[in-house]
């Protein structure tokens, strides 16, 4: 407050003095000198100079002037002041112009003082002046600006302003110029509380150690309330938009803020972080005041070129850091969404964390490795910190593998102090502790079993930079193992053995593998030796493969360079070893490979293990060629690969190829010439092919052709065992065109056969006539066939674009035998269109059954599994294409079927609709003619028999089914019913049956005329044990049931049994042993509510006690057995 008081009283001086000495003393140099001599001694602040020049009345000069006032010091180098005194009649101070060069500013702290309760608070700040000031224009350059304690700064300043009477200032401009930054400021501001201001600004950023910034920006307000509004160009891109009020007594403010695609790499550089590359987008605002802050964030993130979206809240509040729901959603390889949340409290003094991060799926999308019901926590402080991760991972080891790890993270040491990798029943624990106190080291130890084999492994690593000791390295996988141990360090080398008991376990190639070397080198170099010193691999029924010599070589990961010996296998019978070699010096690989009289049989035990082929004869091959790495061209190839009079045999069947060569060639301009001939002589069987690309690269142009001729189809017999081809021949000629990742082919291929015959279905197909021709303009193949299916004539045509996925196919026949074996046959008359729109396939059409039979052989009792069973680990997979059919089915009069107790013909009509997604629906019924149906030995004629489908599922039809039996009299007293039958409604899910008579009857005497053909009641023993018959063998359906029972339920017995000799008795029991004395067994009625326990104690090899309990009474035996 003394600067203002002091400001006032001087501006009260000038105007009382000016007006009277003006003209006396300062319209001279000398009276101007004497004015600063005299006002030296009163002043109230101390200022000095070494010169003086010009009239203090108009404009003046200082050298080497000086002002102390306090904390505040001025003594620029020149000092020149020009203003207009005649100004002041009309109540302004003009000064043209101030200009400062040189010298320095300085701002010091204020020494501490006594606070006064009554010094003036800011609230209390009012300027009123008796005059405007105006200040044109204000220069000050090269000036050293010392503030506070900071270094010098060098700042030039430029201004233009004005202060009226009410203590408005008008900054018509203020710049700073300093050599990292350039901001320029104008608008008003009110120099009494509360500080109206209206002002905007311009800063540049131009420091050589950070990218360039510019920042616009509009501040409007007051102390009570304040607008800012910022635009941001050039190193960041965005704006910002921020609210503060109340910033003197309570602080509140609010914060939205835009950012579009800013790469801040370059400022991580200028900070030493020059290893990430970093961008972002998107929305964060906030809102606080001045003991808390709360941001929300949606922004998208890049880094190293994955990109992550975040958003959700945090705030801070009390010292303590909260995360709400923060979403991390990776795009690109990563999708999924992980949340973390919690806290981290005391960031004053010792940072406590409790922190969670959870997901329900993240999938790495080039493997499709999976992450499932994730968890991972972290709570305590830096130096104690304890982890917990729990998860599962699908795609790395065929089925899920659920992995918990729980550790302890101190300042010295990560310890692992559980890790658990389990998979079905299966398990492998681990426990590890790495240490950085000293010098790295780590301890881990593996024990359990993986898919039924055993699991065990210990490593000890030390890293003394930069060296590495491998103490142990022991691995163990069932019948596979992986030994090391040394160091990489000067005169030592680091040996390891790898060996297979059963490859078949790793891979489809089966045999044992054994192979061990070494490697030597320094982790601060960047080469590294490497040898192997043995290799055998033994194939069953093949001789062992070994190396002929051991193998060295060397490679430089900083020059990305590699040199290697030749390797070269040994196989008994090889007249010389089979060899190559690969170096690469600088810009270029150089590779070389030689072989001959190689068994293909071996080849094919190595490459295709289990196909359907079996391969005979000698291969021999010899390449030569370099590659440049950095024009990625082709410098040099020559190959050629021969196995003539090689042999392919699949069943009974043997093609003889009397030739067979691979050539390429590269030639003067860098491309590479590829040629294919093949031939078996026996079969008039031709083939050869050209193929030329321009380029080594999938971009590369690429011509060539295909010759195809053959008089046989034989050679189709061997690739297709299920397919019987008879004479034909065939024949092709294709032109090749695009580049190296989308060939096109145009041409055509003829094929002709007198007969086909597909085994698994008795089909058989006569003068087979068929055509494919393809057009690489439009990327289109055409299909035509045409033929003869049983006696029917069928003819097929369509058309399929490769690029855009789409085709047509139609399918017309008449009297097709489409199945002809012992028991399906079906002759059907097909007018049916097939379209392909990318992933959708679209089934149109009628299908019309004239005729068929169905007779399936004697069926299996094989337990299929019920609705709510779930397969553990089952593999599901999803189908390609989606599915959209709307197609009508008609069943003619000749469709027959016998099956499950059935016997009877079918007509009717059913229209098929499906949508993609969704179960096919069906609209129509279909019916029983005529017809009966056995049950229990019994036969029952069908009066009527429908499958009603009214748009609702096709395994959910209604059914409207009617049986009768006609009962005979026999002489008997009882007159026998009119009609005696029963009626099944209802779905197939859940069938609805009732029983009927004329005249009426109950219905265990209308089941006794259905399954007898005799009522109930007095029949004796005789159709008691009829009945039990007929429940237990009349059908195995029952023994099916019973057995499933059994099985499923893990019962002692389940079976159908009568106490009494009334048919209506007959029961469903089912026992249990609950100890090996203990038995206890239940019976409910099938055809009466009745309902039966039974207890059975054995006391003694010979005594036992039964107790029976039934709706019908009670009672106890005590059975002694006596053998004979």
């Amino acid at each position: 407050m003394r600067v203002y008081r002091w400001l006032a009283g001087t501006i009260l001086s000038l105007v009382l003095l000016i007006p009277i000495i003006a003209f006396s003393l300062v319209a001279s140099e000398s009276g101007s000198r004497w004015v600063l001599t005299q006002a030296q001694k009163y002043a109230p602040v101390e200022f000095s100079y070494s010169q003086f020049n010009g009239s203090l009345l108009n404009e003046f000069e200082f050298r080497d002037f000086s002002l102390e006032a306090g904390t505040f010091s001025y003594a620029p180098e020149q000092l020149k002041v020009s203003w207009k005194p005649f100004a002041l009649l009309s109540g302004v101070l003009r000064i043209n112009s101030v200009k400062s060069n040189g010298g320095e500013i300085r701002l010091r702290a204020a020494e501490q003082e006594q606070s006064d309760a009554s010094e003036t608070s800011i609230q209390d700040i009012s300027i009123e002046l008796p005059i405007d000031f105006n200040v044109l224009k204000l220069s000050i350059e090269k000036t050293q600006f010392f503030i506070l304690e900071t270094p010098a700064q060098s700042l030039n300043i430029n201004a233009s302003v004005r202060l009226d009477t009410s203590g408005s200032l008008n900054i018509r401009e203020l710049q700073l110029e300093h050599q990292y930054m350039t901001t320029t400021i104008s608008g008003r501001t009110k120099l009494s509380y509360p500080f109206d201001s209206n002002l905007n600004n311009n800063t540049h950023l131009h420091s050589p150690d950070y990218p360039e910034l510019k920042v616009k920006s509009r501040i409007v307000g007051n102390l009570h309330k304040l607008s800012t509004t910022s635009e941001l160009s050039e190193g960041l891109i965005g704006t910002i938009s921020a609210e503060l009020q109340d910033p003197i007594s309570d602080l509140k403010w609010q914060l939205t803020s835009q950012w579009q695609d800013n790469n801040i790499t370059p400022w991580l550089a200028s900070f030493g972080a020059d290893t990430l590359n970093l961008s972002f987008n998107g929305t964060l605002n906030g809102q606080g005041g001045m003991d808390h802050i709360e941001l929300e964030p949606s922004i998208s993130v890049m880094v190293n070129k994955q990109q992550a979206d975040i958003d959700g809240n945090l705030n801070y509040r009390n010292n303590v850091l909260a995360l709400n729901a923060l979403n991390i959603q990776p795009q690109g390889d990563i999708d999924g969404v992980l949340t973390l949340q919690g806290e981290i409290s005391s960031l004053k003094a010792n940072p406590e964390i409790n922190v969670s991060a959870t997901w329900d799926e993240i999938i790495y999308e080039p493997n499709q490795l999976t992450s499932r019901n994730g968890k991972l926590t972290a709570q305590g402080t830096i130096g104690d910190l304890a982890i917990y991760l729990d998860n599962t991972l699908t795609g790395l080891l065929g089925n899920d593998l659920n992995l918990t790890t729980e550790a302890e993270l101190t300042e010295k040491s990560l310890k692992l102090t559980q890790w658990r990798l389990s998979q079905n029943d299966e398990q492998v624990n681990g426990n590890a502790i790495i240490e950085w106190k000293d010098n790295l080291s780590l301890a881990a130890n593996l024990t359990g079993s993986f898919q039924q084999q055993t699991v065990d492994a210990k490593v000890r690593l030390r890293l003394l930079d930069p060296y590495l000791f491998v103490d142990q390295l022991e691995a163990r996988w069932g019948p596979h193992s992986l030994l090391a141990n040394g160091a990489l360090s000067p005169g030592s080398k680091l040996n390891w053995k790898l060996s297979s008991a059963d490859l078949s376990t790793l891979s489809d190639i089966k045999g044992e593998l054994a192979t061990e070397g070494s490697i030597n080198g320094q982790l601060n170099q960047s080469r590294f030796d490497f040898d192997i010193a043995e290799f055998n691999l033994k194939l069953p029924d093949y001789n062992a493969i070994t190396l002929n010599q051991s193998v060295a070589g060397s490679f430089n990961y900083q020059e990305s360079t590699f040199d290697v010996t030749p390797v070269c296998l040994n196989y008994k019978g090889l007249r010389k070893p089979l060899c190559a070699q690969l170096e690469q010096q600088k810009d270029s690989v150089n590779f070389t490979a030689d072989a001959s009289q190689v068994p293909l049989n071996l080849l094919q035990a190595i490459v295709l293990p289990d196909s359907p082929y079996t391969l005979s004869g000698e291969l021999s091959l010899e390449i030569d060629g370099e590659f440049n790495n950095q024009t990625m061209r082709l410098e040099k190839f020559e190959g050629v690969v021969n196995a003539d009079n090689s042999k392919i045999q699949a069943g009974e069947e043997v093609i003889t190829l009397n030739q067979l060569v691979l050539k390429a060639k590269n030639g003067a301009e860098q491309d590479l010439d590829i040629s294919l001939t093949a031939k078996a002589n026996e079969l008039d069987f031709d083939l050869s092919g050209e193929l030329n690309i321009e380029q080594l690269n999938t971009n590369s142009p690429i011509s060539g052709k295909v010759l195809l001729s053959s008089k046989s189809l034989e050679l189709l017999n061997l690739f297709a065992p299920q397919i019987n081809i008879g004479d034909g021949n065939t024949k092709a000629e294709l032109t090749i065109a695009g580049k190296l990742n989308d060939p096109t082919a145009s041409g055509s291929m003829n094929l002709s056969a007198d007969r086909i015959v597909l085994l698994s279905s008795g089909t058989l197909i006569t003068n087979l006539e068929a055509e494919l021709t393809a057009d690489a303009n439009v990327g289109q193949f055409t299909v035509s066939a045409n033929g003869t299916v049983g006696q029917g004539d069928v003819d097929i045509k369509g058309r399929f674009n490769v690029l855009k996925r789409v085709g047509l196919l139609t399918i017309k026949g008449k009297d097709l035998l489409i199945l002809d074996t012992p028991d399906l046959l079906l002759s059907a008359s097909p007018d049916v269109k097939i379209e392909l729109q990318e992933n959708l396939i679209t089934l149109t059409g009628d299908l019309d059954v004239p005729k068929a039979r169905i007779t399936p052989v004697e069926l299996n009792q094989a337990v299929t599994e019920s609705a709510d069973v779930n397969i553990k680990n089952e593999k599901k997979e999803e189908s390609l294409f989606r599915t959209k059919a709307d197609i009508t089915v008609s069943l003619g009069k000749s469709v027959r079927v016998e099956a499950m107790g059935f016997s009877g013909n079918l007509q009717g009509q059913l229209r098929i609709s499906q949508q993609p997604n969704s179960a096919a629906t069906g609209n129509g019924s279909i019916g029983v003619v005529s017809g009966d149906y056995e049950i229990y030995g019994q036969k029952l004629a069908i009066e009527r028999g429908d499958l009603l489908f009214n748009g609702g599922p096709l395994d959910t039809p209604s059914l409207n089914l009617r049986v009768t039996r006609n009962i005979k009299g026999n002489g008997a007293s009882q007159r026998p019913p009119e009609i005696i039958g029963a009626r099944v409604t209802g779905t197939i899910e859940q069938p609805e049956l009732s029983l009927f008579s004329t005249p009426p009857l109950p219905d265990s005497t209308i089941l006794s005329y259905l399954l007898f053909g005799k009522p109930p009641g007095n029949q004796g023993d005789v159709n008691n044990l009829e009945l039990q018959a007929a429940l237990l063998v009349g059908g195995r359906s029952t023994e099916f049931l019973t057995e499933g029972i059994k099985s499923t339920f893990d019962l002692d017995e389940v079976s159908l049994d009568s106490e009494t000799n009334d048919v209506n008795d007959t029961s469903l029991y089912i026992g249990k042993y609950l100890s090996p004395q203990l038995y206890i067994k239940y019976g409910i009625g099938l055809l009466e509510p009745t309902s039966t326990f039974i207890l059975r104690y054995t006391l003694s090899e010979r005594l036992l006690f039964e107790s029976t309990s039934s709706t019908e009474g009670q009672g106890g035996d005590l059975i002694y057995t006596i053998e004979n």
